[in-house]
Order: C-alpha cells, then structure tokens, then sequence
C-alpha cells in the first residue's frame, strides 16, 4: 500500500515539474536590454530604464554601474522599480567632477598611429591581465596594489560598447569628454543573489550640461538610495567617484543590509557645522557709536511745588 502511494506522489510530482518545464518554455527565454542612457549630470542624479522580457518569479532587477576609471574598475549597484510589464527604472547616485585620466600606449606597432594612441591603451588594457598595458614599461603608472584590490570583479567585466569602436572615432570621443564617463549594465538575479541574465554593458557621459529632470518617485528614491556593494573593499568606503549625497544604506556582497556610516557621518559633520554657522550669524553685533546722556539730576524733596 505503502508503495502504491509512494508511486502516486512521485508521479504527481514529476507531471508537475514537466508542466512548470513546458510552461517555462513556452514563454521564452529570460532576456534583458538597458536603455541607452543620453547622459549624466555633474552632482546630481540620473535615471536609467530596462526592458525585462519573460521574468520569472522572486527575481530582483540590478542597475549596476562604475565610473570608467583606469585603475578602479569594480562596480556597485542600485535595485530597480517596476513601471508599466516589463519596464524598470534605477537612480543612479550623483556623479563627482572627476577628470578622465590621459595614458598613451608606449609599445610601438606600425598599425598604430601616435594620435590615436590613447585609444589604443584601452583597447589593449581590455585584453592585459595586469590591467595596464605599458607594464613592464618603466613609464607605468597605475599603481598594482590598488588594481589587484579594486579592480578583482570588475575586471572581468567585458566593455561590449568599446568593441563597437574604431580608434579614430573611439580618441575623438576621449578628447571631447568633460569627466569620466559612467558604464553600467543591467542584470536580473534570483533570491540567491545568482545572477540569472544581463544586459550588455553601456556607457554615457558624465558633462556639466547635461539635465535630467526627475519625478517625484525617481528623486524620492534619489534621497533615500540603498548602493549594493560587490567587493569587500568597498565597505567603510564612500562610493569610488560618487557623491554622498542621497546614500544613505549599503548591502554588502553577502547581501546584509547596513545603514551607510561613511555618508551619514559625512552628513552629521556637515549639519554640525551648519548649525555652528547658523548660532555664530545669529549673535547680534552692533557696530554703532553709543552715546551716553548725563542723568536728569535729582528733584529736591524740598523744592516747593510748581
């Protein structure tokens, strides 16, 4: 009897898992697309939008991103919000004004000309272990400490837009940039943390002209944003080339949640010293001359009547 029902219970369980398997299917395959992102605005936020085709339940959507630094290239992320089926948005926090560091490649090759040189030491750094391609020049400048440390994820991280490049086109878009540009990527990940599908990665400038003009839900989020964390040594550490400002919570690659004690200290110095200004602008200061009148003289008890 007891086998009967064992056999009963296998079976319901394999025809289920067969229909869940058929219905998965039939919807496709789970696929992601980031928006290309027109821009960012010098100190302050910018928005970016996905399109997630065929997701599956408990699943959490990244907005993951990096300044284009040459040495510091491991990402953070942001969770994005559901809009209409299938569409999700993420703020990204406020850019710092950082000037993008100018290396030539040193090695010459007849293929390469010299004024597309800075071109080409990206392109080659894309393909170098060490991350900077002039090593075991004498002239290398990246510091290897600071590249094995904050550079051991993001490294990895393919740059699908710069394969897209020539070196011309590629050195005419480094010469006109006002700061380092912003690449970012979208992906979907399962309640795990296990990263299920993503996007191709993206870059947009960073320029001072650039306006954005947020909703009250994007700059909602932009005030409270929650910056996830993907290296250890990120942690105590203000986001590379972001502002503090908005932040105001971190996970950490083990996905805890934590309140943010860099910005938030940053925030109680500034707000002390604030009010410190404020009581010191509110002592009264009298710049005046004071003139003092000799007193009325005293009335006789004497003096008769008027």
């Amino acid at each position: 009897m007891r086998t009967k029902k064992a056999t009963i219970v296998l079976a319901t369980a394999i025809c289920v898992l067969l229909v869940t398997t058929a219905d998965l299917s039939a919807q496709g395959a789970l696929t992601v697309a980031a928006d290309d992102v027109e821009c960012l605005p010098i100190g302050d936020n910018g928005v970016a939008w996905s399109q997630v085709d065929n997701n599956v339940p408990d699943t959490t959507v990244r907005l993951n991103f990096r300044r284009m630094h040459d040495a510091v290239e491991d990402l953070y992320y942001v969770k994005m919000n559901p809009g209409s089926p299938g569409r999700y948005w993420g703020v990204f926090p406020k850019a710092e004004d950082r000037e993008l560091d100018r290396h030539e490649l040193i090695e010459t090759r007849e293929e390469i000309q010299d004024e597309y040189r800075w071109a080409a030491w990206w392109k080659a750094k894309e393909l170098d272990d060490d991350r900077d391609p002039n090593d075991p020049h004498d002239e290398a400048e990246l510091d290897d400490d600071l590249l094995r440390e904050r550079a051991s994820l993001g490294k990895e991280l393919p740059r699908d837009w710069l394969a897209k490049m020539d070196d011309p086109s590629f050195q005419d878009w480094l010469e006109q940039l006002e700061n380092e540009p912003a690449e970012y990527y979208v992906s979907v990940h399962d309640a795990t943390g296990r990263q299920l599908a993503k996007s191709p990665t993206k870059v947009t400038e960073v320029r001072e002209n650039c306006r954005i003009d947020l909703s009250p839900q994007e700059r909602g989020e932009a005030e409270n944003l929650t910056v996830g964390e993907t290296a250890h040594w990120q942690r105590d550490e203000e986001v590379f080339h972001w502002l503090c400002d908005g932040i105001v919570s971190r996970i950490d690659p083990t996905d805890v949640l934590r309140g943010d004690g860099i910005c938030r200290a940053c925030v109680i110095a500034w707000w002390k010293k604030k009010q410190v200004l404020l009581a010191t602008a509110l002592v009264p200061i009298s710049t005046g001359v004071i003139i003092q009148k000799d007193p009325e003289p005293p009335v006789s008890p004497d003096a008769p009547a008027p």
